[in-house]
């Protein structure tokens, strides 16, 4: 079938030095022997075969596409097209994929019956791949928590030191540097930790959330941006300007997330559509519109409405592609993307509906499945982390503006002892907050300040890592982290300063 979406003109395109993603290539390998297996039961040609394979738009689709094209312009049989194509490339196991398949061509093994295997062979392979590193995940998660933590500790504990003995600038400065880059170097860990999928498609028509995420976006952000810019201008304080930051970025972000939330539910509900409508076009040897209307739509999920619709555009007597494409692209998920097109090119092409279907839901339900682990590890992370952000912002702020008032108490004790006449300091020692000048104030200040930024940004980028999804995703933690960080900035100093009151 001619999927009009699903052409390679829509594809993103990569440069040809582009480097090659393992993790990405795992999962499109894995997808692309599942299709192959798929379509397989039709009992296609080997040519029909390749030429399906060749059209797919991941990144495995350029080692079969160079099989067909070795095929068909130098007169070799597949079976020594995979050979020549298979002892040439470096990438382990697609080199051993091509090779055993130039075996099985040779010596007349059954397609569908190697194909099958192989796909069932990478699945657990790729399964056990995700669970070693979601258990990597989960341990790395711990430590990121750890490593804020006592980088933040060592922040508070430098100021207090400032208190009690004389520091340099150069110690202000390397204490800060360490709880910075130990900070990134966390985010980044957990970031090349974690595994990497593409979960919303790319093609050209959206859900209404993913819609509206990008209308927000181009309205919101740089609205939000000019205003940010102009209380930067008018000195506003640093708290006022995160907070005004955080109510333009979190509109954005929440659309965002409960599309990521109906788009997992999708994922979850397609295997269990796939599997019913196969099974119901075998039992009575209808076609996928005629069998679809014998299905119980309160049984599909999420999927009820997008199944109705679908099925209402197929009983209209518009074009089957065209209906099964539009229903893809309205559920915004690129599994069900993948999924469904094994399913209805298997169908298409003449394959035994059950056993295609089978197929197609056993991918489907193998991807949920392991998404479902990954979030759970992320549900407890991403509280725990706001939690930690919070409580650390806040121990930073109020330590450091302790370490301010007592350094106005101080100042006001020297210069006066409350009847006008000054106090001679003759005596009192030039250490800690009594020997401080401006200038290490200001980059005390700074220093923390900084701190705070980086914490905002590496706790939002880090949440987003460990749950995964569309980019945008992005905005919603981040979002949560300005927010925290801007309402205790703004109003941390003022409750201290009223604390020390009675002092004065």
């Amino acid at each position: 079938m001619n999927w009009k979406f699903w052409t390679k003109k829509n594809e993103p395109k990569k440069k040809a030095n582009d480097a090659f993603d393992a993790q990405l290539s795992d999962i499109d390998f894995f997808s692309q022997l599942s299709y192959m297996a798929a379509i397989a039961i039709s009992g296609i040609s080997r040519s029909g075969l390749f030429y399906h394979a060749a059209k797919l738009p991941y990144i495995a689709t350029r080692y079969f596409r160079r099989v067909d094209f070795v095929a068909k312009m130098f007169n070799r049989d597949y079976a020594q097209a995979c050979r020549i194509i298979g002892e040439k490339i470096k990438e382990p196991s697609i080199k051993a994929l091509l090779l055993r398949l130039s075996n099985a061509l040779a010596s007349g093994e059954d397609v569908v019956a190697f194909l099958d295997r192989e796909a069932y062979i990478i699945s657990e392979s790729y399964s056990h791949s995700y669970e070693r590193r979601i258990d990597l995940l989960r341990k790395w998660s711990d430590a990121y928590i750890s490593l804020i933590l006592t980088s933040a500790l060592v922040t508070v504990m430098s100021v207090v030191t400032m208190i009690i003995g004389n520091v340099s600038t150069a110690f202000i400065v390397s204490v800060t540097a360490l709880t910075i880059l130990v900070t990134i170097f966390g985010a980044w860990f957990l970031y090349n930790t974690a595994p990497r999928e593409t979960k919303n498609h790319s093609l050209p028509y959206q859900t209404s959330e993913q819609n509206l995420v990008k209308r927000l976006t181009k309205i919101l952000l740089p609205i939000g941006g000019i205003f940010c810019i102009f209380l930067v201008i008018m000195g506003a304080d640093l708290g006022l300007i995160m907070m005004a930051a955080s109510a333009f970025l979190f509109p954005v972000g929440y659309v965002a997330m409960q599309d990521d939330k109906k788009v997992g539910k999708r994922d979850s509900d397609i295997a269990a559509f796939l599997r019913s409508l196969g099974g119901t076009m075998a039992a009575i040897g209808a076609t996928a519109t005629e069998a679809m209307g014998r299905l119980d739509f309160r049984s599909l999920g999420i999927l009820t409405e997008d199944v109705k619709l679908l099925y209402t555009r197929l009983l209209a007597g518009i074009s089957p592609s065209l209906c099964w494409n539009r229903f893809v692209c309205e559920t915004g998920s690129e599994l069900v993307n993948r999924s469904v097109r094994m399913f209805w090119d298997g169908i298409s092409l003449g394959g035994e509906p059950q056993k295609v279907a089978n197929e197609a839901s056993s991918y489907a339900m193998k991807i949920s499945l392991l998404r479902a682990q990954r979030g759970q590890i992320a549900s407890g992370f991403t509280w725990l982390v706001i939690a930690m952000h919070a409580v650390l912002t806040v121990l930073s702020t109020f330590v450091y503006q302790i370490f301010v008032a007592f350094s106005k108490l101080v100042e006001s004790i020297a210069q006066s002892d409350g009847s006008g006449s000054a106090i001679s300091m003759t005596g009192i020692p030039s250490v800690g907050f009594f020997g401080q000048s401006s200038t290490e104030m200001n980059l005390l200040h700074f220093m923390i300040m900084l701190v705070i930024v980086v914490l905002t940004l590496a706790n939002a980028f880090t949440v987003y890592a460990v749950s995964g999804g569309h980019t945008t995703k992005l905005i919603y933690y981040l979002a949560i982290t300005v927010a925290i960080s801007g309402v205790v900035i703004y109003f941390v100093p003022p409750l201290v300063d009223t604390m020390f009151l009675n002092f004065k």
